[in-house]
């Protein structure tokens, strides 16, 4: 246990000096982010804060993982897959940001392009998920039943883990809009995650788990409100597919639901509204979705929301880590 509280720090420590490396390129670059016209009105003050501090935290997670895991003698194949469909989400949002940066509007690539790509990459993951865990012998985990595969199960699951992997992405991507919202629940989120593998015996996803954790937690010393830096899309769906393809991976997928439900009814809040929206010809249920901007619409301050959300976050959190608790007796 202590050596995953190390990677972690390590991961913070370094998350936090190569964000401020970034932010400095950034600046000198010119590099702002790109501010809705149709959100609110006090999000307008932003639109000078420089964007795609995300660079450090993939970049963090990409080195401190592999140096850790080669260190401790706990990486394997699961730890590449997770690290590659990471890499290649981030650079599905890199390609998003740099056409929001350059064309200066807040729309970057077609959202069926975006999810095109996501699915793919999805599939290609779960399908490397599933090769190597026959490849080990239809049972790659470490200790615990719920981790173990069944051969004739494993492509009626498949589709589930594409719809994880590219929901969870997404749903993170989405609850990125106030400072250290997303980077905060993302620490929280992975941290469970951490403590239930360890618990199950999956060292080698607690590992990847502890690291996405320290990462982000680098990343909210310059991004914690005001905000000095944003992660864009680069940072926000890296993120949400690294805490997806750990879950996927370590097969606690439904855990992982819960200790990330702040994310998921924030996405489910933005399809509630558009479904509400078309149906009734132009009426809405939320003053604004995502969920973080009804909040705030509501009158509540933007550090209260994204304090608030924090301490629901670690709730469902801990209650994830009771649940698991309970069932690894």
């Amino acid at each position: 246990m202590i050596h995953l509280a190390m990677a972690a720090l390590t991961a913070a420590v370094i998350s936090g000096v190569a964000t401020a490396a970034v932010l400095r390129q950034l600046q000198q670059r010119g590099v702002a982010q790109s501010v809705r016209d149709d959100g609110p009105a006090s999000h307008l003050e932003k639109a000078n804060t420089p964007t795609m501090g995300g660079l450090a935290i993939i970049f963090t997670i990409i080195v401190v993982a592999l140096l850790c895991g080669h260190a401790l003698g706990i990486i394997g194949p699961r730890a590449y897959l997770v690290t590659a469909v990471t890499i290649a989400y981030a650079l599905v949002g890199l390609l998003d940001d740099l056409a929001k940066t350059t064309s200066g509007k807040p729309t970057g690539w077609l959202a069926r392009y975006k999810i095109l790509a996501e699915l793919l990459l999805a599939v290609l993951f779960v399908a490397g998920v599933i090769y190597v865990a026959r490849s080990s012998g239809a049972s790659p985990s470490h200790g615990h039943p719920s981790t173990q595969w069944h051969s004739n199960l494993l492509w009626l699951w498949a589709p589930f883990g594409v719809f994880v992997v590219v929901g969870g992405a997404n749903a993170v991507n989405l609850t990125d809009g106030l400072d250290g919202l997303a980077a905060g629940l993302t620490a929280i989120c992975a941290m469970a995650l951490a403590a239930i593998l360890h618990l199950a015996g999956d060292n080698e996803m607690a590992l990847m788990a502890v690291v996405v954790a320290g990462a982000a937690a680098g990343f909210l010393w310059l991004n914690a409100h005001p905000a000095q830096i944003f992660m864009g899309d680069v940072g926000s769906l890296g993120l949400g597919t690294a805490l997806a393809a750990i879950a996927v991976t370590g097969r606690i997928e439904w855990l992982f639901g819960l200790t990330a439900a702040v994310f998921v009814w924030e996405a489910l809040s933005v399809i509630i509204q558009v479904v509400w929206f078309k149906r009734t010809g132009g009426k809405r249920i939320f003053r604004m979705a995502p969920f973080h901007h009804h909040l705030e619409l509501s009158g509540w301050a933007e550090p209260t929301v994204v304090v608030r959300l924090w301490l629901i976050g670690a709730a469902c959190a801990l209650l994830a880590i009771i649940i698991a608790t309970g069932g690894l007796r």
